[in-house]
């Protein structure tokens, strides 16, 4: 593993306290709330850190290029959650008796997915899933690269999908 050189690290705290709170404002601008802010601007910095080479004059706008992809990552995220939520409350409204025998029914298919899966195919469908983390918080806590565990999220969903249909019939 990499360490950081001093300079560096000199280099991307001194960025960090100049730019940050430009970087928390691109965060703040589309509405995410202060503390999810904050995460993601410690994030941004991270990225910067696991890089091997950096180029000072470039720091800051590297860090605001970056601030600008994890914010469409996360609307993009946030956009997908609202879609399941509003489309599950769309299904609540309509009258079922057994809706949450259902409901249980698709949760034990899709454990029973994730249970036959690798171990690091389930670990990251469920850093998605549950943990809702994005591919690039999956790539820091892995060591991945970005295309590989975007590859596994796609095909371990598909997993899901296919089974949980074959299970209820679609």
């Amino acid at each position: 593993m990499k360490t950081i050189s001093d300079n560096n690290r000199e280099m991307i705290g001194k960025t960090y306290q100049k730019v940050s709170h430009e970087i928390f404002t691109i965060f703040r601008q589309a509405c995410i709330d202060v503390d999810t802010c904050e995460d993601l601007v410690q994030e941004v910095f991270l990225k910067i850190m696991g890089l091997d080479i950096i180029i000072e004059e470039q720091l800051k706008g590297l860090a605001v290029q970056i601030a600008y992809q994890k914010r469409i990552d996360y609307l993009r995220h946030r956009a997908c959650i609202n879609k399941v939520h509003e489309k599950l409350s769309w299904m609540t409204d309509r009258s079922y008796t057994n809706t949450e025998a259902e409901v249980n029914d698709i949760l034990q298919v899709e454990m029973n997915v994730i249970c036959n899966m690798s171990e690091k195919d389930s670990r990251i469908y469920e850093m998605t899933r549950f943990e809702e983390k994005t591919a690039d918080e999956i790539v820091l806590e892995t060591g991945l690269t970005k295309r590989a565990v975007e590859s596994r999220i796609y095909r371990t969903r598909m997993m899901v999908r296919d089974s949980v249909r074959r299970a209820i019939g679609y």
